[in-house]
């Protein structure tokens, strides 16, 4: 508390000398049926903390300046009887459409992002707790790499992690979520970057998704950057791979 008041005037000597910076990130939903984006912030806030986002459809969210927050898409969402609203993957537990307040984990494809950090943006994304939908990252710079998730992890989920609802395969769960063991999590004497190791179970995101963050201290190729000045379109379910992308660097994905 007592660092407050400094923390107040170099705020207010970027507002006035405008070294703050906005990006949009423009969320886009090629699936084939109906998702609801979820928002989460811990540093600055945006407009809205869910939506809905049918087949084809596209909202542009104002990121401020040291944003930092993460982004994910809910998937078979319904009003119950009683008008409480739940989906069956990445539910806020909110039940409405908006995810107000705390956020708790689920078994989801995450996108992370810093805004202007320094003059600088950065994401991530995420398959640590788990996965429900494909997606890419795409920069406005050209000079930026884009980078996603393009394979339907759901199919190559080991059995023991796959999550269905209503009989259909929704989501793959990981396997810290499923069984918190010290050498999924990454805890006690695992948790360091020499001792922390893919898992046979972690192994199957990561080759299908190799810059993707799969699981605790696997941060080599996982984070991307790009200058503060730089837009975003994020894609969930995308049918082709940009141009500026790693997989094409590393011939991923070639065949």
């Amino acid at each position: 508390m007592e660092r407050l008041p400094l923390i107040l005037l170099l705020a207010s000597h970027l507002f006035v000398s405008g070294v703050f910076s906005t990006s949009i990130i423009t969320i886009e939903n090629k699936c084939s049926n109906t998702i609801w984006p979820v928002l989460f912030s811990w540093q600055s806030q945006v407009s809205t903390t869910g939506f809905t986002l049918k087949t084809g459809e596209a909202r542009a969210i104002e990121a401020p300046s040291s944003w930092y927050g993460l982004i994910s898409a809910r998937t078979l969402c319904s009003n119950d009887s009683t008008g409480k609203f739940s989906c069956a993957t990445g539910d806020c537990k909110s039940g409405e459409i908006e995810c107000p307040g705390g956020y708790g984990w689920s078994p989801v494809t995450y996108i992370f992002f810093r805004i202007d950090d320094g003059g600088i943006n950065s994401y991530v994304i995420s398959l640590e707790f788990g996965y429900n939908l494909p997606v890419t990252v795409v920069p406005s710079s050209q000079t930026c790499l884009s980078s996603g998730c393009m394979v339907d992890l759901n199919k190559t989920c080991p059995n023991d992690l796959k999550i269905f609802t209503r009989g259909d395969l929704t989501a793959c769960n990981s396997a810290c979520r499923k069984s918190a063991s010290q050498e999924n999590c990454c805890t006690h004497y695992f948790k360091s970057k020499q001792t922390c190791k893919p898992t046979p179970y972690v192994e199957n995101f990561d080759r299908a998704c190799p810059f993707a963050y799969s699981y605790a201290y696997n941060d080599n190729n996982s984070t991307f950057t790009c200058t503060n000045t730089t837009n975003y379109v994020v894609t969930f379910c995308p049918s082709s791979i940009p141009n500026n992308t790693r997989f094409n660097l590393v011939g991923y994905y070639s065949n």
